[in-house]
């Protein structure tokens, strides 16, 4: 959002995280199914402190249900509900100042209806022949919209919201070029055959036509995202698994075209930016890219100057590192800071949120020039304070203070001194982990006592199933430490002291049913781990479970079909080992030291 929080729906609940901290400073529960879109409230309308300005989230779920949260408070504004049927999309209104409530959203299967999210009332309600998929407004004129449809694209010319959409809209259908006549037209025999960039443009240009396509047309019926250019007037990104199309709604045809090679990995969702024309493209594998336009001039044969366009391509400046993809582990969602357009969030299927942010460094590109690739220059001047004598560059405040605007292929850079060559490259700034699969090994620490009240901190430790502790702060109820203890399942934890514990966990066992058995003594302040059994547990019978004494002294380990021992825990030595024949251990207490006291004066009064 504009205040630079990130919302994340988890199963019914809504997480909202802190970049600069990496922490969950809140969570929304009132959802009793599955939250599958969440929306921030724009921040663009006066507020002072008799009128403040208040965090709402709009959340909806796949029942249908749409909540309105007031996030600092934790309580819901209010309630919507029109069907049964998952939320396809929601968007509040941003260009009008008459009201900042309104919530406009998608309800299956062809319901645009316009929300007061405020009150809860609808205003209106508007109905298509076609399934919509999702829809998204032209950032120049608020009275364009675009439905991505199950068909085609319907377009809307006089969106309002005081009353719906007069007209079922413009519908238009994404067809390949060998439907049309005007690309049938046969290549004159001096054209020189096309290469490179042009050549992968020509093979997926597409065209905006009003009929249906044939059978015999191939049909893009896969598009996953449409989306207008914030950048560029009258211009739209249609993103599919290996290519991103630029479409220009003026000419009605491709103007650029993002294709992925046979052995690239596929996209799964781009975000256009605003401050410079730059597209950030998250991929099945977890890589974030950032593709920046380079503006070429196509200088067609003039014997057919219908065919002469604006071309746009997109060179890759910047990538992430990739996550490991397993059948349970991959990529959800991505989303990038709206003011900065530098910041980028990457929520995995696993829990963890991975915070990015682009950074740019001078240097020279030592890209092959052959391939057309123009330097990226550092701006000259921001927010019209140009540089100052001694200051080479401005810092990285956001995407327009890192880089200028990019040359034309083939242009000489400017003559200024000032400006530096600027290479740029994701950095990972923050790493948010979410809890792992169930089960959880669970353990409170000593409890507050007179002596250590100066210095109590009510720390909780999870044992999770890939082998990793988790301590939280129950006061704050934030993550204090996340320790990587173990290589297999934590089994069980015992509090030692108020900064240190014991955790066991044990492998899968081999053909003779033994296992690996480690035990491991970690200390918090340091994050020090260090085996407390030393070279024992390989090879054994599984700990059962491990108790320790009340004063912290010593340490019992059960083991299955096996004596139990007697650890010194303050030495680390180990006292006693039972005898074989010593009885199968199956629960164990230890007597406090009160319960001696007790003991002891009734023994005495019975004497007397």
């Amino acid at each position: 959002g504009w205040q630079g929080l990130i919302a994340q729906g988890c199963h019914s609940s809504i997480l909202i995280i802190d970049p600069k901290t990496a922490q969950t400073i809140q969570v929304l529960e009132r959802h009793k199914a599955n939250v599958v879109k969440v929306k921030w409230s724009r921040e663009n309308y006066y507020h002072n402190l008799s009128s403040p300005y208040c965090l709402r989230l709009a959340s909806g779920d796949a029942s249908g249900k749409i909540i309105v949260w007031d996030v600092v408070s934790g309580t819901a504004h209010c309630e919507i509900q029109e069907h049964s049927k998952p939320i396809q999309d929601l968007e509040w209104l941003w260009n009008q100042d008459a009201s900042r409530d309104l919530l406009l959203a998608v309800h299956p299967p062809n319901y645009i209806v316009l929300w007061n999210g405020d009150t809860g009332t609808k205003l209106w309600k508007k109905s298509y022949a076609e399934n919509i998929l999702s829809f998204s407004f032209d950032p120049f004129d608020p009275s364009n919209m675009a439905l991505l449809t199950s068909e085609g694209i319907v377009f809307i010319t006089d969106f309002s919201y005081s009353k719906p959409p007069s007209s079922a809209g413009k519908k238009v259908y994404i067809a390949s070029p060998h439907a049309s006549p005007a690309h049938t037209k046969p290549a004159p025999a001096a054209a020189p055959a096309p290469t490179g960039a042009k050549k992968a443009l020509n093979k997926v240009k597409v065209l905006i036509t009003n009929e249906k396509p044939t059978a015999e047309a191939v049909t893009l019926n896969d598009c996953l995202q449409l989306s207008y250019l914030p950048s560029k007037r009258n211009h739209m990104l249609l993103l599919y698994p290996r290519e991103i199309l630029i479409l220009d709604l003026e000419l009605s045809q491709t103007v650029g075209v993002v294709a992925i090679e046979r052995s690239g990995v596929p996209f799964t969702q781009v975000i256009p930016c605003a401050q410079r024309d730059a597209l950030y493209c998250l991929h099945e594998n977890g890589c974030i890219t950032l593709r920046v336009c380079r503006s070429t001039s196509a200088q067609e044969e003039a014997a057919d100057p219908e065919q002469s366009v604006q071309e746009l391509v997109y060179d890759l400046r910047s990538q992430c590192d990739a996550i490991r993809v397993t059948k349970t582990v991959r990529p959800y969602r991505m989303v990038i800071c709206p003011v900065n357009e530098n910041k980028a969030a990457l929520m995995v299927s696993d829990g963890r949120v991975m915070l990015w942010e682009l950074k740019a460094h001078t240097g020279r590109s030592v890209a092959n020039p052959s391939s057309g690739l123009s330097p990226l220059f550092s701006p000259v001047s921001f927010c019209g304070a140009p540089l100052g004598p001694n200051q080479k560059r401005i810092q990285d405040l956001s995407l327009n203070s890192m880089i200028s605007q990019t040359l034309i292929g083939g242009e000489a850079p400017p003559p200024s001194s000032n400006q530096q060559e600027v290479q740029l490259k994701f950095l990972l700034t923050g790493l948010l982990s979410g809890l792992p699969l169930p089960p959880f090994a669970i353990r409170m620490c000593p409890p507050l006592t007179t002596k250590n009240i100066n210095h109590y901190q009510p720390l909780l430790a999870a044992g999770t199933s890939n082998g990793s502790v988790l301590v939280y702060n129950l006061t704050s109820g934030l993550l204090h430490k996340e320790l990587s203890v173990h290589s297999c399942e934590v089994r069980g934890l015992e509090w030692v002291s108020l900064t240190s514990f014991l955790s066991f966990a044990t492998s899968s066992p081999n053909n003779m049913g033994l296992v690996r058995n480690e035990l491991q003594h970690v200390d918090l302040p340091t994050g020090r781990c260090f085996a407390f059994r030393g070279e024992r547990g390989n090879d054994e019978l599984p700990i059962e479970m491990i108790k320790v004494s009340h004063l912290k002294q010593y340490l019992v380990v059960v083991f299955r079909d096996k004596p139990l021992e007697l650890w010194d825990i303050r030495t680390g030595t180990l006292l006693r080992e039972m005898a074989k024949n010593f009885p199968t251990v199956t629960a164990l207490s230890y007597r406090t030291h009160s319960q001696t006291l007790t003991f002891a004066n009734q023994r005495t009064e019975d004497s007397s």
